[in-house]
């Protein structure tokens, strides 16, 4: 049984994410938890509560997060009818962040999904401050992203980035290696490429870590040439390879984790139009010298 952690802030983005999370897990014994965390007299975008003024304007922030709730759940039973799977809504007057924690360690949870930029509506936006913050939070478990609009895909093909001064250990690479064998999937590890001997001998060794991690399943190396901004590296590789995935670590000196230091991430900034999953990695930076 797996338990999936869905925040929701009712939008359409919202529910293009809880679309792909349950036609990911179609054929998974599931437990799905909406969290929808609101502060009363506060509708913004720093908290995932639906957008009230759309609403019955009568309704308070807690009826009104409640109401999402019953609605969003009665939407998937009437449209999915799949009994693989359950249900539980998660309404709370609390931080959204702090919330996330404590449903993740309460409900021991395998994967969050959530939507890139929730009920934003300005196109320019790719990461929300919602995704920034539940990015930038750490917790102890990996986490989907889905982008607008995108439709789920069957894994065929997914790509892990391999960055210069992360080395991939223990559990770390156990999300992919359940997804590339639920969807007989093939993995690419993508590593930033360098000239100098120690980023070598360190990406020499992962290479060894993933392939003894990833057994049986199909997969290959590729060098990414980062000479260039890695934004549009990404992109590029991403259209080249015709991935469904991309996997990216979230250690402190990261990309990934660079590129979330502001309240949003604009399109300008990173955009993809694959499902991104982060994981959430045990830091451990290495340098190697001869």
């Amino acid at each position: 049984m797996k338990n999936i952690l869905i925040p929701t802030d009712f939008s359409l983005a919202a529910w293009n994410a809880t679309k792909y999370a349950l036609q990911l897990f179609a054929e998974s014994e599931c437990v799905f938890y909406f969290l929808n965390a609101y502060t009363p007299e506060m509708h913004s975008n720093r908290l995932m509560a639906g957008r009230v003024s759309d609403m019955n304007k009568g309704c308070s922030a807690k009826s009104a997060s409640e109401k999402g709730l019953r609605r969003t759940i009665h939407r998937i039973k009437k449209e999915y009818r799949n009994t693989h799977h359950q249900y539980t809504s998660i309404s709370t007057f609390s931080m959204l962040v702090d919330e996330v924690q404590e449903v993740v360690e309460d409900r021991e949870i395998d994967y969050i999904i959530m939507s890139a930029s929730g009920g934003a509506d300005d196109e320019t936006i790719f990461f929300g401050r919602n995704t920034v913050r539940i990015l930038n939070h750490g917790y102890q478990c990996p986490v989907m992203v889905i982008p607008p609009r995108v439709p789920f895909e069957n894994l065929h093909s997914i790509s892990v980035i391999s960055e210069q001064n992360h080395l991939f250990k223990g559990d770390e690479l156990n999300p992919v290696v359940h997804l590339a064998k639920y969807f007989n999937s093939t993995v690419q590890i993508a590593s930033m490429q360098n000239t100098t001997a120690q980023v070598t001998e360190l990406q020499q060794i992962n290479h060894q870590i993933i392939t003894e991690k990833l057994g049986g399943i199909s997969h290959d190396f590729y060098k990414l040439d980062t000479e260039t901004s890695l934004t549009p590296t990404l992109k590029s590789y991403v259209d080249h390879t015709n991935c469904q995935l991309l996997v990216m670590s979230n250690n402190a000196n990261g990309y990934l984790r660079n590129l979330c230091n502001d309240y949003i991430v604009g399109r300008s900034t990173f955009c993809c139009h694959v499902p991104l999953l982060s994981l959430q990695l045990v830091e451990n930076n290495i340098s190697i010298s001869r």
